[in-house]
């Protein structure tokens, strides 16, 4: 639930939490009975429930920070005024220095992801771009976060990527040319190096395989081609870290920006 950036600092604010709840249960503070059964509730649930429930990832993690906030707030407060305000002194250093600390993080995040999107000026508006992430076999500790980094290009670029889920009902864009022979949605952006424990895609296999009538542009984020040309692919931006390329042989979609039909234009396209 706390876990960030520095691995150090976020078990050290779980080891305070942990902490504060031994001293609730040896002291005499004790817990509201009403609000316990709640939190206990709430971590049966995260307990039982799967990662994967009518549509949605990860259901059983939503329920475990509900959890812990009910459990803090069944601890009752300490009848020694001293001890009391002691007490809301270190929540409060608590609550500030967790809240600083996730700032200057997302500071950081924000300027690596701000790295990445400098494909987007790269990319002509109107492709169909095939989206390769690479991930570690394991989820480091500081996670990059950026699996879904590709999603811009439909916002900024009005492209087609192949990072969205496909899950009824939950989606306002839906894909109508039909699917891309495997390569239409979340998770086939997911690249794992080449012997990983879980079977996933590896990036060879994913460039080996992926329909090149589908798509005109491929974008890695987390890796650089050494030689493209190889693989029939034109490199077009890298930061160095990540790569965008064009598909060799693909004609590039023509630059028209939007524009809003309104009056007899609407009428007349009608």
């Amino acid at each position: 639930m706390l876990r960030d950036r520095w691995q150090w600092f976020d078990l050290a604010s779980l080891g305070l939490l942990l902490l504060l709840l031994y001293v609730a249960v040896r002291s005499r503070i004790g817990f509201d009975p009403r609000i316990g059964a709640a939190a206990l509730s709430c971590l049966v649930a995260f307990l039982l429930l799967p990662r994967l429930l009518m549509g949605g990832a990860y259901v059983d993690m939503r329920a475990l920070p509900l959890a812990w906030i009910l459990i803090l707030l069944a601890i009752r407060p300490p009848a020694e005024r001293r001890f009391a305000s002691g007490l809301a002194f270190i929540a409060l250093a608590f609550f500030a220095i967790r809240t600083g600390a996730t700032m200057l993080s997302f500071i950081q995040r924000a300027a690596e992801q701000r790295t990445e999107l400098g494909a987007l000026a790269a990319i002509p508006r109107g492709s169909a771009v095939l989206s390769l992430v690479s991930r570690p076999c394991l989820t480091p500790w500081d996670d990059r976060r950026d699996q879904h980094l590709p999603a811009y290009a439909i916002i900024a670029r009005d492209a087609f990527t192949n990072e969205q889920w496909m899950i009824a009902g939950q989606q306002y864009l839906a894909v109508r040319l039909g699917r891309r022979h495997g390569f239409d949605s979340d998770p086939t952006q997911l690249v794992y190096p080449a012997g990983c424990p879980v079977r996933a895609l590896s990036l060879d296999r994913a460039l080996a395989i992926f329909p090149r009538a589908a798509f005109d542009h491929v974008w890695l984020i987390g890796h650089r081609l050494s030689r493209p040309h190889e693989m029939g692919l034109i490199e077009r931006w890298t930061n160095g870290r990540s790569a965008l390329y064009q598909v060799a042989g693909k004609a590039v979609p023509v630059q028209v920006e939007r524009r809003r039909e309104t009056g007899a234009g609407e009428r007349a396209g009608s």
